[in-house]
């Protein structure tokens, strides 16, 4: 049974942004991704549209602590590129994770390895259809490469598979996860002790959507899952990270339909942030829905030395008109310390990835890929230290 918390303040303070960044460009552009490398400085993954159609391409911006753009580059593919998540390869540059659309047809899953002065050295594409828009890179303690993906399948039950690659790309294993219902995977990360975490969402015979987290060791052997249980909202997850208390935490969304039985079109929806720890073994410690004053989705997780987590997501609608990024700071123990709503620069807008940076504050960017006819402008903003 989930608890809900609203919003409410408390003695600790959302920190103040030290500076912020968007570029002038007359096309929309967005940011989906930051990582930061040694040093101090940040690798920022995003697109900017193409000039005669509403596709986009691969953008990577290198900036310093301070902001300044230290190189920028564009990779051009044919279609419409949707760029999900860079990670740092250490040694090898960096890794790309992807999805490109050609014309009428459903997107495939790519993933792009360049070196570190951003210089293209290998690219893969799945070979099947993506089930979802959605894909994500990891990479293990031994230097393989994890790319997790959903395929679509002809009978509606999506494969969701974990292909384990060498540091060139090439395919060593392929693990897939099927079942009896519909599912989709999310996300992958490598943890401390060199195991892999996956979050996905399953659709059961009975009930409604839920997150399912899968732990599996090097080699691929599965070591547990866990599926939350079902409650009376739709549960999708969207991030997944590890905890300094040895614990995983899944952040996404909760939604709840009011009027199932219409075409899906003119569904109405209300969401609220879903938020769920569990231990090294598997055990569901808390699950949480955090509600504002309107409808709300999360995106994004960054947890503190101190086990405390920055979440980030959106506010998309509210009865006070205050809608735009959000960010909660949220105890070790589930419960809400404040949060924030920041102002929206245009329509849809919403933090996309939150991170910890290694001065002791964040770095946030957005909005991610948003399917919209609006102008976007990507955005980043560091935030100073917590007080």
């Amino acid at each position: 049974m989930p608890f809900f918390f609203v919003a409410s303040k408390g003695f600790s303070q959302i920190p103040e942004v030290s500076w912020e960044k968007q570029f002038k460009i007359n096309s929309s552009n967005y940011f989906s991704d930051v990582a930061e490398l040694p040093g101090g400085d940040f690798i920022l993954l995003g697109a900017i549209e193409k000039p005669d159609d509403r596709s986009f391409d691969i953008w990577i911006v290198k900036c310093n602590q301070k902001g300044d753009t230290l190189k920028s580059l564009l990779y051009k593919n044919p279609g419409n590129d949707v760029p999900i998540r860079i990670i740092y390869n250490e040694g090898k540059g960096y890794l790309v994770a992807f999805l490109n659309e050609m014309p009428q047809a459903k997107p495939k899953a790519c993933i792009l390895a360049v070196d570190s002065t951003l210089v293209k050295m290998w690219s893969v594409k799945a070979e099947q259809f993506s089930g979802i828009l959605q894909t994500d890179v990891a990479v293990d303690n031994s230097g393989n490469i994890w790319w997790l993906n959903t395929f679509a399948k002809d009978d509606g039950k999506n494969t969701v598979s974990l292909q384990k690659m060498d540091d060139e790309g090439n395919k060593i294993d392929e693990f897939n996860f099927e079942g009896d219902t519909p599912s989709a995977g999310y996300s992958v990360r490598t943890l401390p002790d060199g195991t892999l975490g996956i979050s996905c969402q399953v659709q059961p015979q009975e009930g409604n959507p839920t997150v399912h987290i899968i732990r599996m060791d090097s080699t691929g052997k599965t070591m547990w899952e866990t599926t939350v249980p079902q409650n009376a909202r739709t549960l999708t997850p969207q991030c997944l990270c590890c905890s300094p208390d040895n614990t995983i935490l899944v952040g996404g969304w909760a939604g709840l339909c009011y009027n199932p039985d219409a075409p899906t079109a003119e569904q109405i929806w209300d969401y609220d942030y879903l938020l769920t720890k569990l231990s090294a073994s598997g055990e569901v410690v808390w699950t949480q829905n955090y509600n504002r004053e309107g409808s709300e989705k999360g995106t994004a997780l960054a947890v503190l030395p101190n086990a405390n987590i920055m979440a980030a997501g959106k506010c998309e609608t509210s009865f006070s008109g205050k809608i735009g990024p959000w960010l909660l700071l949220i105890d070790k123990s589930g419960k809400m310390l404040t949060e924030k709503v920041f102002q929206f620069k245009f329509v849809n807008d919403q933090a996309a990835r939150i991170i910890c940076t290694s001065d002791g504050g964040f770095i946030m960017v957005g909005p991610g890929y948003i399917d919209t006819n609006y102008l976007l402008s990507g955005w980043v903003k560091k935030l100073s230290p917590l007080l």
